[in-house]
């Protein structure tokens, strides 16, 4: 269905297309300088040592997690989150521990420290950054010093470029940070991920995996597969970055207008805000509904299509997916089921203006006032 009111629409154009076509002229379209420049610029952004650009977010959680972890060990991860969170522990063998997230969809501090005393034996911890909102990554780490434990953090940043807390970047706070270029993104390359860190070592066990196992001197030392971007993706990917503080700067501009028609029209629906003293992307413009209309959210987001207003759920509570029933639950999961059905994605993209927000909020409105509840 083509929507008049998409939830997000790319902002790529002739700036990407000359660019590639320089790639095309230099003959080199796989991993080559493209990529490295791209590296260097995005571990420049967001103050990181290193950057090591891949496939996908996918592939860069679990190549991060592949360097930390043995078949069979334990991972904590926010039970509300999209599956490829999850996926990657799965697919090494290893076993998530579901664990509830607070009501900013946030990993719940008291419920991490619970699971930390009953799961002594966890091997790492993914924190998720929802949305485009940067969670406070000293607290976890504090969390994990006081219980004596020495675990490593992977930050899945999928939604965060640009996103900071305190004056910190997402994705350069834990150990490891994992970033995702998708058409949904602030900054696309189609497809792509990117891994972010500090540590020497790590990054070059990450490089090597990154491509089928082989070293600098062509030694083939680990078993792995192809996870690497293209110089195409890459030089795409330099020109979205160089729009990207435009980019964060309109869509934090566009937060507001929907915060005020939120807060004056449908007053009891909570948009996810930005902390004090931090910068939100709002990669994803997500709002709470009352619990009493949670039974109602597929026909909400239904009738709005027939307003041409695209909207989705704000992610998956993974316990109530099929696939992840073999995982290990710490707690009840409650807020993380509340979440899944009470969250709505609401469209925001460079391009929308005032008068199109007040359209999607007023027809929220209309829709909502139709219902028994």
């Amino acid at each position: 269905m083509s929507y008049k009111y998409p939830i997000i629409r790319p902002n790529v154009g002739i700036e990407e297309l000359r660019e590639i076509e320089q790639v095309f002229k230099s003959g080199w379209l796989t991993q080559g300088p493209y990529v490295e420049r791209f590296e260097r610029h995005i571990a420049e952004y967001v103050k990181a040592k290193y950057a090591v650009a891949v496939s996908s977010c996918t592939a860069a959680l679990y190549l991060s997690l592949k360097t930390f972890l043995r078949k069979g060990d334990k991972v904590i991860v926010p039970d509300f989150t999209f599956p490829a969170t999850a996926n990657a522990v799965i697919e090494l063998g290893a076993k998530p521990v579901l664990v509830d997230v607070d009501y900013d969809c946030c990993l719940d501090l008291n419920e991490l420290e619970r699971t930390l005393r009953s799961h002594r034996d966890v091997k790492a911890l993914i924190l998720v950054h929802p949305f485009g909102h940067a969670v406070n990554v000293k607290l976890y780490k504090q969390t994990i010093l006081d219980l004596n434990l020495d675990i490593p953090i992977i930050e899945d940043a999928a939604t965060a470029l640009g996103s900071i807390y305190n004056g910190e970047f997402a994705g350069n706070m834990g150990n490891v940070g994992c970033f995702s270029f998708h058409p949904r993104k602030l900054v696309t390359t189609g497809e792509g991920g990117m891994v972010v860190l500090n540590d020497d070592e790590l990054y070059e066990k990450i490089r090597i995996l990154r491509n089928h196992g082989r070293d600098k001197l062509g030694v083939f030392v680990n078993n792995s597969l192809n996870f690497k971007m293209s110089d195409i993706q890459a030089a795409m990917g330099l020109v979205q970055l160089n729009k990207l503080e435009k980019t964060i700067e309109e869509r934090r501009r566009l937060a507001e207008v929907y915060h005020k028609l939120l807060r004056d029209v449908l007053p009891n629906f909570h948009p996810l805000r930005e902390k004090s003293g931090c910068r939100s992307t709002y990669q994803s413009y997500i709002v709470r509904l009352p619990w009493e209309y949670g039974k109602h959210q597929n026909f909400i987001i239904n009738r709005l299509k027939a307003y041409g207003i695209e909207t989705q759920i704000g992610t998956y509570a993974l316990h109530m997916e099929p696939a992840f029933k073999d995982c290990i639950v710490s707690s009840s999961l409650s807020m993380s089921e509340r979440l899944r059905k009470i969250t709505l994605t609401l469209p925001l993209y460079e391009g929308l203006e005032e008068g199109d927000i007040e359209y999607i909020v007023h027809s929220l409105e209309t829709i909502c006032k139709s219902l028994e509840v």
